[in-house]
């Protein structure tokens, strides 16, 4: 039985210097939680009617229509993403900001933007796939593809 409470204590010395802490996570969800809530979700500044074959022409499916990254845009894409990652929290969790927006090359014009928050890790230690926690649990809809660009039902 002596050996019982060596087992425990090297196992939470193990978790502490694998960067596990009790209620990080639970922490960090909250403060996730905190700031879907104030800053977090889509903001449309202008929604773009399309025609079918505009939406077909652009690769649309289900009806969203895919914009690439202003990196992997073709020299005539008509919209592009600029995409920015910001570290909140490096590591053990990670916790990030996310924001996108959608522009129109022809003016340079923003359309929309989408700002989400997320936590990734900080679990007990293991092999398993780490949880996470963002907007989405919150009940945010991040669809800004969707909601920045209206297919225009019945006209060609």
């Amino acid at each position: 039985m002596k050996t019982f409470p060596f087992f425990i204590l090297f196992t939470v010395a193990l978790a502490g210097c694998m960067g596990y802490v009790p209620g990080q996570q639970s922490y960090w969800d909250a403060q996730v939680r905190e700031m879907c809530a104030k800053d977090g979700g889509v903001t449309v500044y202008e929604r773009v009617k399309l025609t079918r074959s505009e939406y077909q022409r652009l690769g649309g499916d289900r009806d969203i229509v895919p914009v690439p990254s202003r990196n992997s845009a073709g020299p005539n894409a008509p919209y592009v993403a600029d995409r920015k990652i910001t570290k909140i929290h490096e590591w053990s969790p990670e916790v990030y900001r996310r924001e996108t927006v959608i522009i129109r090359v022809a003016d340079r014009k923003i359309l929309s933007r989408q700002v989400t928050y997320g936590r990734i890790g900080g679990d007990f230690p293991s092999h398993a796939h780490p949880s996470s926690y963002g907007c989405a649990d919150v009940g945010l809809l991040l669809d800004i593809e969707r909601q920045t660009f209206e297919i225009m039902e019945g006209e060609k």
